[in-house]
């Protein structure tokens, strides 16, 4: 019976949509509701999803597309309030624009200006680019919504093609009606629904070593892309016996290791640390399209001596291979939830709860990384606009503690790996680029800023 009843608290705790005297409302699921304490003009909570198209985007069917798009995600078109305990959102009550592109990504939001909505769409010549707050959504959720965008884009523009209809494309969770009601689950707070209760929580790692470099103008958001050859990158994985995503962040964590060493004074820790997102959904069933990940992490005492590349990815497969499972991954949910639920908590005041959560996300959080590496996996699109997208594209939220930090996706072939940057030195890309260079590894980089 009380396993019952511990079910049913997960529920109704899960359930984040609700209407009242004054209209429909959201809360924020549980790993969004630090979001709004520890944002601002820079660290913007924005990350970015596009496709580059092999034709000039067409604004005014871009448009119509979103309209439609929007009126399937009517959780994504939201605002945020402040409450007396909580933020809350409330739906954005004017059509959301299309808007022009700008050279740096991700900059150039408040989520707290009233009238912000908390996701957009900006387009310049072929490139449709979402970007979102990580107030609504994660990457999964976001990649949903631009892969609907996309599909609703060339259906309005090739009316005619009916291998664009739903019944077409089939069964795919990806892919919505968009005549369809949302379904509430696609609004769960899946952390909560799999809060596990009294789980240990996961053991507390120190604080690592960070970049040090002057900032980049306020407002600028340095992106350098490396295009990588994915068989030559999965091969020499292999050889590695390590996945794609281990090998790479092996890779990272060498280049830190090599800056490390070059570095002195007393910021210089000796604890090396990568963050690792991991999709949740893998483990546990849910629609969501909001938040559901976590994140693991893969580290190097330095105090022990340096390592070669192929005894850090050895390392990075054993401390991964011992976190990832959906046990191990339950006492990362006990962490994150367990407080949220805590009367004492619940009963602060936000004006003196943010502070709390800042001092928070600290200790658990940026204190603990050196950098970051989140690989959204293979994007799959209908075979009937495949030949019409040239590339998608990932870039992470900026922060302004590690500075610099990766993101990947692939297509077609192609590894697509983005270090977005705050920081004036390029040292850690160029390193990590270089290194897959001299591993046989094929790599074209660019750079949204010309080089100085």
């Amino acid at each position: 019976m009380r396993r019952i009843d511990h079910q049913a608290r997960n529920r109704r705790k899960a359930s984040l949509g609700f209407t009242d005297d004054a209209g429909s409302w959201y809360a924020l699921d549980n790993a969004a509701i630090i979001m709004p304490a520890v944002s601002g003009p820079v660290e913007t909570s924005l990350f970015r999803l596009s496709a580059t198209l092999t034709e000039i985007v067409r604004l005014p069917v871009l448009q119509a597309a979103l309209d439609r798009v929007v009126a399937r995600f009517p959780y994504f078109a939201v605002e945020l309030r402040r409450g007396f305990f909580w933020h809350y959102l409330v739906p954005h009550p004017e059509a959301i624009r299309v808007e022009a592109d700008s050279v740096s990504p991700c900059q150039g939001f408040d989520m707290h200006r009233r009238g912000t909505v908390l996701f957009r769409v900006r387009t310049r010549d072929r490139t449709i680019a979402c970007e979102f707050s990580h107030v609504i959504a994660d990457g999964t959720g976001g990649m949903r919504f631009l892969k609907n965008l996309l599909v609703e884009y060339f259906r309005i523009l090739d009316p005619g093609d009916r291998r664009l209809d739903r019944e077409t494309i089939g069964p795919d969770i990806d892919f919505f009606d968009l005549d369809a009601r949302p379904d509430p689950e696609e609004t769960e707070d899946a952390y909560n629904k799999y809060y596990p209760g009294k789980y240990p929580f996961p053991p507390q790692a120190p604080a690592a070593f960070h970049l040090r470099s002057e900032r980049l103008a306020r407002g600028s958001h340095r992106v350098m892309m490396g295009l990588i050859d994915l068989g030559p990158a999965l091969a020499k994985s292999k050889e590695y016996r390590v996945s794609l995503t281990e090998f790479l962040a092996a890779v990272y964590l060498e280049a830190m290791q090599s800056i490390w060493s070059g570095t002195s004074g007393s910021f210089r820790r000796p604890q090396l640390s990568i963050e690792i997102p991991v999709n949740m959904r893998s483990f546990f069933e849910t629609k969501t399209n909001r938040n559901f990940s976590l994140f693991v992490h893969a580290w190097l005492d330095l105090r022990l001596g340096p390592r070669t590349l192929a005894e850090i990815a050895a390392k990075v497969h054993h401390q991964l291979g011992q976190e990832i499972d959906a046990q191990g991954m339950k006492r990362h949910i006990t962490r994150n939830v367990r407080g949220g639920r805590s009367l004492s908590i619940r009963a602060i005041p936000l004006a003196f709860k943010a502070p709390l959560m800042r001092s928070l996300y600290a200790h658990f959080g940026t204190n603990m990384i050196s950098g970051l590496i989140s690989n959204l996996g293979a994007v799959r699109m209908p075979a009937a606009i495949e030949d019409r997208i040239d590339r998608f594209d990932f870039v992470g939220t900026p922060s302004t503690t590690i500075l610099t930090g990766a993101t990947v996706l692939s297509w077609k072939g192609k590894l697509h790996c983005a270090f977005g940057s705050l920081a004036v030195s390029r040292d850690l890309e160029r390193r990590f680029f270089s290194r897959l260079q001299a591993l046989g590894i094929p790599v074209l980089v660019e750079c949204n800023f010309k080089e100085d």
